[in-house]
């Protein structure tokens, strides 16, 4: 069972958005609204309390998912889910930048619906958890840095050394083990997946039992680590 009061699909086919919200509603959601428009949505969440959004990127409309999902983050501060079928690289770099707490790729099935749902709420409750000691100090050869927890994607082990994903397809490589980045870390922000993987949950947009997505790159998951990963996104 789902733990939401109220939740706003944004979709213009109707068929798809009524399928949701049967799912939903399925899963003990009380009060599921729908839109068609993002003009629609706000008249919504502007009248009553609304916990969690999940949008359709493309609208058909002059004003779209991703100008809705930054008028969620900037204006409403309410959690939201992107649904596209839009693999274009401009569109899904504009989108992650509107910072959606999960996505979900048609076609979807009802286990893809509520996995995203848990993964927003997860996101949108542990955010503050990555953004406490806002940065790392790492040292690069002779150089030292400050890394800001946000813009930490993920950390991949490699022998002694562990290479630093970060936004904007930037990396570093320093000699630190995963085990030392955990003690510096917050957790459940940054979450141990595998032997060579220390991710961070705000950008993690897909799970399933084998691997998580970090934005587009889709790292395994470990079987000894299964299980906490899973009980930790149930919190």
């Amino acid at each position: 069972m789902i733990s939401l009061s109220s939740f706003l699909i944004v979709e213009d086919e109707l068929l798809i958005a009524e399928t949701i919200a049967d799912i939903l509603r399925n899963e003990g959601v009380r009060d599921v609204k729908l839109a068609t428009t993002v003009e629609e949505a706000i008249t919504h969440i502007e009248a009553s309390p609304i916990d969690l959004v999940l949008t359709d990127i493309a609208l058909g409309t002059e004003k779209n998912g991703i100008d809705l999902g930054e008028l969620l983050n900037t204006n409403y501060g309410i959690p939201f889910i992107y649904v596209t079928s839009h693999a274009d690289k401009a569109m899904l770099d504009k989108a992650k930048n509107s910072r959606p707490n999960a996505y979900i790729v048609k076609p979807f099935k009802r286990e893809d619906i509520l996995a995203a749902v848990e993964l927003a709420l997860f996101n949108a409750k542990h955010s503050a958890s990555v953004s406490a000691q806002p940065e790392l100090i790492v040292k690069e050869g002779r150089a030292i840095m400050k890394l800001r927890h946000h813009n930490i994607l993920w950390i991949e082990a490699d022998g002694n050394y562990s290479t630093i994903h970060l936004t904007g397809d930037k990396r570093h490589v320093v000699r630190q083990s995963l085990s030392e980045f955990q003690e510096q870390l917050p957790c459940p922000g940054f979450i141990r997946i595998h032997k060579s993987y220390l991710v961070n949950s705000e950008h993690i947009t897909r799970i399933n039992a084998s691997s998580v997505l970090i934005l587009e790159t889709e790292l395994p998951v470990g079987r000894s680590h299964q299980q906490n990963l899973f009980d930790i996104f149930r919190k």
